[in-house]
């Protein structure tokens, strides 16, 4: 096998490895910090003095920077919950209010929140041109998944909600709880505000419902008329987008304070997924015509878009063993003490491709990892078979 050919090798079997093309234009990042979990005495989260978990992972896209605090009391008086008084899952930036910082996320399974049973799972998946990471609850009917991404560049976060139910049990419903504070704590601040809701078909006030029709809801936009950056007032307004493959309906209940939307998902789809905006910074007018000009397409990207991590999305097992083999036979003598480190590494990425495919986000966290991890393997068995082919 000539040169060239064992130096493209590498390349075909873990294109993670290959970076823009020298001269070429970086694309946009996302940078990713995850500050890994801590433990602090309770003060307004549960009983003073309880155990209480935090972490935050924030993504920064170039664009916008949005972090996602996850918390949980950890004293075992709760007999196995992880309650925190305001909700277990904020997002405290781009704004406190907006999408609640304190708790803004909830997932009802057969009426009860996964978002306070134990963590299966919380880590960061991708960093680079996408930012995204993954938390997976057990909840006692079904493992819940929520994997947030990020595009370079882009200024919202996409975000997919799967849910599988455990062996011998049915999810009969499902549902999402969102809670936001449009641009303004007004009720906490003794200030009046008027909150609004629109959608494409219809725009309501407090104090009102509206009935969310998933086909023709493709937004939900969360203003105030009153604290508006335009009058110098507020922070901005929110909004989410919908696909509507997983979400059977819902409801938006437009209060003087909180604004809470519920979506009825569709417990056979076992998948829905959401769009989350933060318009800290823009006028009402502004953030309208966002969503006017651009949600449609962000809606279209979002309900094609590929959440496993970039490793994952570019494997080939049948190409990357052919050419794992084919660098070892090149590699000669050389290569005999990396042998096993690469046999090793085929048959775990075979039994994690296997669980992947199943839908198991754990086993495919899993294999990334292994594969990034292998990185260093390959460059040092692509050059002991360069070496030899000379």
């Amino acid at each position: 096998m000539s040169p060239d050919r064992c130096v493209r090798l590498v390349a075909l079997a873990l294109p993670l490895l290959a970076g823009p093309a020298p001269g070429a234009d970086e694309p946009p990042r996302v940078d990713v910090s995850d500050t890994g979990a801590a433990i602090t005495p309770a003060t307004w989260e549960c009983t003073a003095g309880h155990p209480i978990a935090k972490r935050t992972i924030s993504l920064q896209s170039g664009a916008a920077n949005y972090a996602f605090l996850i918390a949980g009391c950890q004293d075992p008086s709760h007999d196995g919950k992880h309650p925190c008084s305001e909700g277990n899952f904020g997002m405290p930036s781009p704004s406190s209010a907006n999408w609640y910082w304190g708790g803004f996320l909830r997932v009802m399974v057969n009426g009860s929140d996964a978002t306070v049973c134990d963590l299966r799972d919380v880590r960061v998946l991708e960093r680079g041109p996408r930012g995204s990471f993954q938390v997976i609850w057990a909840h006692p009917d079904a493992d819940v998944g929520l994997r947030l991404m990020m595009l370079g560049g882009e200024n919202h976060v996409d975000a997919d909600v799967v849910w599988k139910p455990r062996e011998g049990a049915t999810v009969q419903s499902i549902s999402l709880q969102l809670t936001c504070y449009p641009s303004f704590f007004t009720a906490a601040r003794h200030r009046q505000g008027e909150r609004h809701c629109r959608t494409p078909r219809i725009d309501q006030k407090e104090p009102s419902t509206v009935e969310v029709q998933p086909g023709e809801d493709t937004f939900l936009y969360y203003y105030d008329a009153v604290f508006d950056v335009a009058k110098g007032e507020g922070d901005g307004p929110c909004a989410v987008v919908l696909d509507p493959a997983g979400i059977a309906g819902g409801s938006v209940s437009i209060g003087n304070y909180a604004v809470q939307t519920t979506l009825n998902l569709k417990p056979e789809a076992g998948q829905a997924r959401l769009a989350l905006y933060d318009f800290t910074g823009k006028t009402n007018a502004d953030a309208e015509a966002y969503l006017r000009d651009h949600g449609a397409a962000d809606q279209v990207a979002l309900s094609k878009a590929d959440f496993r991590p970039e490793p994952v999305r570019g494997l080939q097992p049948n190409q990357l063993r052919t050419d794992a083999l084919n660098l070892l036979a090149l590699a000669a003598d050389d290569g005999q003490a990396l042998e096993p480190r690469v046999m090793e590494l085929l048959t775990k990425v075979d039994a994690l491709k296997a669980a992947a495919d199943q839908g198991d986000w754990i086993a495919e966290a899993d294999l990334s990892t292994a594969l990034l991890d292998s990185v260093d393997l390959f460059w040092k068995l692509q050059t002991f078979a360069a070496l030899n082919a000379e």
